[in-house]
Formats: structure tokens, sequence, C-alpha cells
């Protein structure tokens, strides 16, 4: 079937909006949203109100409703760059240290520093070579001035230009004893910490990008710990919902230099009230009693 809808104007949108029975507070105000945010991605948020299988709207359905969760959704996506961001930097000084005292300052340079094959790490050191000409440092001048090799730099330098993409790449690449390393600093196995740290990649770029977060299915299953209380409730926590990763962030926000209990109470206080309603706390992935699990409660 061709693709045969037409560009509405803001005020046809409104129409349509209350033809399919939403409910416009104001309409003067409703359009000046509408133009500054767009309809479409709005249509996220106006989603939970449709009813099943159809274009139209429930009773109660309200722009304000809908608007609310939009706002909601933008506090909740700067919480969770605001840990990520920690989280960063955290694994950057680590994958350095241990990549750096292991392998030298060239080392990553070097296919046998991985387990993987020489194709892949050479396709992996062309995506680092190209971030690096993209960089506009100038520790990377300065570099490029004094020294032979650009564009590849020592380790501590070329880390502070990689993208967290390259670096979960480069995490799930390691050797057993070199991730093993690294995951034991954020108090993970192994295999759990490069999974959850391809999901915080993944979780990033949605918020990042202005993706809505907090009732998305998120495409990317992190593994579960298989040990303490990863296990609690594992048959109806889902772990490709945006509480799970909360939960995560928090975790992983415990081996950085920020306050993860700081940022777990902004966190609780502002999800509080929009999880009272069951159908939003089962969207976001939350369980009953979500405030006292242990791994959200911690102990640091």
């Amino acid at each position: 079937m061709r693709y045969a809808k037409v560009a509405l104007t803001f005020e046809e949108q409104l129409e349509l909006l209350q033809q399919r029975g939403m409910h416009i507070e104001d309409a003067s105000r409703a359009s000046h949203h509408l133009e500054r945010i767009g309809y479409y991605r709005l249509m996220g948020y106006f989603y939970p109100f449709r009813r099943p299988d159809s274009d139209d709207y429930v009773a109660g359905a309200s722009f304000d409703r809908s608007l609310h969760l939009y706002e909601f959704d933008r506090a909740l996506r700067a919480l969770v760059l605001d840990a990520v961001s920690h989280i960063e930097v955290t694994v950057r000084t680590a994958i350095t240290y241990e990549m750096g005292h292991t392998y030298g300052a060239f080392g990553y340079c070097d296919a046998t520093s991985v387990a993987w094959d020489e194709e892949w790490h050479g396709e992996w050191l062309a995506d680092i070579e190209k971030e690096v000409r993209r960089a506009n440092e100038r520790f990377i001048e300065h570099y490029k001035r004094k020294y032979d090799g650009y564009p590849r730099l020592p380790i501590w330098m070329a880390t502070e230009v990689m993208s967290l993409g390259t670096m979960s790449k480069w995490v799930k690449a390691m050797h057993p004893a070199d991730k093993k390393r690294i995951a034991t600093r954020f108090g993970f196995r192994a295999p759990a910490f490069e999974s959850l740290l391809h999901s915080v990649v993944v979780v990033r770029n949605i918020c990042a990008h202005h993706g809505r977060f907090w009732n998305r299915v998120l495409g990317v299953k992190p593994k579960r710990p298989e040990t303490g209380e990863w296990m609690y409730m594992a048959d109806y926590w889902p772990s490709d919902r945006a509480f799970y990763m909360l939960v995560a962030l928090r975790q992983l926000l415990a081996s950085t230099a920020a306050d993860a209990v700081e940022w777990r109470d902004r966190v609780a206080m502002h999800i509080a009230p929009l999880v009272k309603d069951d159908n939003n706390r089962l969207s976001m992935g939350a369980i009953k009693g979500w405030e006292n699990l242990p791994l959200w409660v911690g102990k640091r």
C-alpha cells in the first residue's frame, strides 16, 4: 500500500486530535507546543491514551496529560544522562589503566591485545582513528606537531576521544582476564558487565537523541547477573524496560565519583507520582514495592 498521508497545519493537527476524542484544554497553548515539539514526537505520548487497535482516544484523554508525560520523560532522560556521564568517565579510566598497564601505551593498536580476530581489530582501530581525526582537542594538535604516528595516540589520549559505543565494543572483544579485571571494578562478573555496558550505550543514545524512554521496550535485554539480589523477582522484573536500567545505572554509579544515593533519591522523587498508577508502573517495568528493592536501596 502506498503512503498517502499529507502534511497538516498545526490547526489541522489539533482538529484531528479532537476528532479522535482528545480533549484540548487550551487550543492556543496546544498549538504552541505542537509548533515547538512536533506532532510526530508527541505521538509517543498520545499513544498511552489510545483505544486498543484504534486511532481514537479513551475517555479522559487530553493534550495536557500527554504533555505532562512528555515533560516527565524529558526530565527522566536528563537524570539518565547525568548518571551515564559519570559512568562513562569511570569506564574510560578503568580501561585506560588496565589495558595501558597490561599492553603499554600503544598496545591497543596490536591485534593480539584482544581476543577477536585481526579483521575485527583492524575495523575497530580504523573507527578509533576516525574519532581521533574528528576530535578538536588541543592535546591532539600538540601530539600531532611533536610526535610521529598520528592518528594513533597513546591509550590515555585515545580513550579521551573514543565514543562510549567504541569502548563497549572493545570490552566485548577483550581477553577474558582483561575483561574480568575491569568488570570487577564495577562489582559485576564479566559477562553481565559487557552486556550491561552495551545496554547503557543504547539507553544513552535514546536519551541523547531525545527519544521516548520512560515506557519504551528497549530492544536489548542485558544479561541478568546470576548472583545476589539481581535474581530477585526475576520472572516479572523485565530487563528491557526503563526501571531495570535505572537500577543498573544506580549500581554502576556507585563505582564512580558521583553520589549514587543522591541520584537515586532524585530519580525516586521524580518517578514516584507517576508509578502510583499501576499501568504506568508496569509500562516502566517496575515491580510493586520498587522503592524498597534491595538493589535500588543499596548499601553505597
